[in-house]
């Protein structure tokens, strides 16, 4: 496969907007997927990143569908969003698209049939009608993870502190064919590395890994420790990691999100402390738990607590930390909403 040239996005928030700036800035063919005020937005001002005193526009045709089938389709959505996202996104879906979704917490592919009995539970959770395993082909999934210091200021406008990085893996490991499941071999890492090409000369950061679902995790334990605490607090990430208290927090936290890691087998992860220090140098970046909280969006809590937590109780590993962080989470939400609903 050659480079692709025809690259979907889906959801132009921050990480999908930044993105899509990137890779049209960068000369590669770029459509959108957007909705409501984000698409007026768009197709009447264009796409807006700001990154240090530099601030770029660009232009990417938009939709609410999209046009057809393309080589590549990014979903930079919340979990919980993709259901609905499906009928707009179908369309860009041929036999060759690779998929990849940008999302944080545990993704529904990582529950298919041939997953560890443990994940395979999690299925109700994070694809409860079963419409994204069965619309969304196994066999042309990549796991993604992306590190991204950015934020919306408007629709439209994105706010990017650091050049954003992606880390890209095969969603599943080679194996033969079997008659009647086409679907069993993920995307080769042939073309893994071709699009990491093409994301690195445009400005990303990309590189293809053998163990993405230890990558998966990593980036898990790091937003189950910091953003619910971020939503308690209001702190950045910066601040959370260098503040005595909290940083015991994350620690513990951590030390419990990496313990049910490995009882369920994913090895290479990194220590605790090593991703304590990467927090203290991510600088005033507020989490994007944080920032949906204080815009009043639904909060990643399934994909990044509930399902963490779930997979915990199966396995006998005790998590009272977060447990006491999601709980926090859920009281301050419904003192929101009671708030406001008696003003």
């Amino acid at each position: 496969m050659t480079a692709p040239s025809n690259i979907c996005i889906a959801g132009i928030g921050a990480i999908g907007g930044t993105l899509a700036a990137c890779l049209t800035r960068g000369g590669a063919s770029v459509s959108l997927i957007a909705r409501g005020e984000t698409l007026s937005r768009l197709r009447t001002h264009g796409l807006t990143v700001t990154e240090g005193d530099t601030t770029f526009t660009c232009h990417p045709a938009a939709a609410e569908r999209a046009p057809g089938p393309m080589d590549v389709l990014f979903l930079a959505v919340k979990s919980h969003q993709l259901p609905d996202l499906l009928p707009a996104v179908l369309p860009a879906v041929g036999p060759d698209t690779l998929i990849v979704p940008i999302i944080n917490g545990i993704p529904w592919w990582m529950t298919a049939d041939d997953a560890p009995p443990a994940f395979r539970t999690l299925a109700p959770l994070l694809d409860p009608t079963g419409q994204l395993a069965a619309h969304l082909p196994a066999r042309q999934i990549a796991g993604c993870v992306a590190y991204a210091f950015c934020a919306i200021e408007a629709p439209g406008q994105i706010r990017s502190l650091r050049p954003m990085r992606l880390v890209l893996g095969r969603s599943a490991p080679d194996k033969p064919d079997t008659p009647g499941t086409p679907d069993a071999p993920g995307p080769t890492r042939d073309r893994l590395t071709h699009l990491a090409g093409l994301l690195n000369a445009c400005g990303i950061d990309a590189h293809v890994t053998d163990a993405i679902h230890a990558e998966i995790w990593t980036k898990l334990a790091t937003n189950v420790a910091t953003n619910p605490l971020s939503v308690i607090t209001g702190a950045t990430l910066e601040a959370m990691a260098t503040d005595p208290a909290t940083r015991a927090i994350i620690r513990a936290s951590l030390d419990e999100a990496i313990a049910t890691g490995a009882a369920c087998g994913i090895s290479t992860l990194k220590p605790a402390e090593t991703i304590c220090a990467m927090m203290a140098a991510a600088g005033p970046h507020e989490t994007s738990m944080l920032q949906d909280f204080r815009a009043g969006r639904t909060l990643e809590t399934v994909a990044i607590g509930d399902a963490l937590v779930a997979l915990a109780r199966a396995l006998a590993v005790p998590t009272p930390i977060i447990d006491t962080l999601l709980g926090l989470v859920a009281f301050q939400r419904r003192s929101v909403a009671g708030k406001e609903q008696t003003s």
